[in-house]
């Protein structure tokens, strides 16, 4: 996952240079007609900072050990390379911070079109941490279970994680039709020492299949 360095340094320099433009009562020509800040009346409890930007570029690998499924969440077919870049889905992203607690963040990530392959069989290792080598093996020799386009919604916070796929997939082996959902919960503990995650994939065949 990737957080949204970028528009936060934007944005803190924006107002860091606008704090210095202020202009006394006395000034006139040119350097009256430039913005003038007042943060004499600022509410006393300010609004969250929210940040927007699209083309987020993510790729998530999930299990569901129940059912002994794995999913790569990310474009793996049809790629003129196979890279870490290229097996990535764009979504769009929304990250908040509020004055109540400003080592706290919440980010907001989501798309109606993301790519979805399943897999019968846990193999974390050929596809975490991203290594090429590894990673594009196994995409290029591994029949695929399940795939589809799917919706993708994921809110990630300081102590927790909530993600959440859902669309129609086709069973690879007969082109059967599949009503998709999966949903994923983290929670970190306060320390940061661990974590508890639950995880399952739903697959609803549909029209009598």
């Amino acid at each position: 996952m990737q957080k949204l360095p970028g528009p936060v340094v934007i944005l803190a320099a924006a107002l860091a240079a606008a704090c210095t433009e202020r202009v006394g009562p006395a000034t006139t020509g040119a350097a009256a007609e430039r913005p003038s800040f007042d943060f004499a009346n600022n509410p006393s409890a300010p609004s969250p900072i929210i940040i927007r930007r699209d083309s987020v570029p993510v790729r998530v690998i999930t299990t569901d050990a129940a059912l002994d499924l794995m999913a790569i969440h990310g474009p793996v077919d049809n790629l003129p390379v196979c890279t870490n870049a290229s097996t990535r889905d764009p979504v769009d992203g929304q990250q908040i911070r509020t004055p109540s607690d400003v080592q706290g963040i919440r980010l907001l990530l989501q798309a109606t079109d993301t790519h979805v392959e399943i897999y019968q069989g846990i193999d974390l290792s050929a596809v975490f941490p991203f290594v090429a080598s590894s990673f594009c093996a196994f995409v290029a020799n591994t029949p695929k279970a399940y795939e589809g386009i799917v919706a993708y919604h994921v809110n990630l916070g300081s102590s927790m994680a909530s993600f959440r796929w859902e669309g129609d997939v086709t069973r690879v082996s007969d082109g059967a039709l599949f009503h998709y959902v999966e949903l994923q919960d983290v929670v970190f503990s306060p320390s940061g020492a661990g974590k508890t995650t639950s995880s399952f994939i739903s697959l609803q065949a549909k029209g009598g299949q």
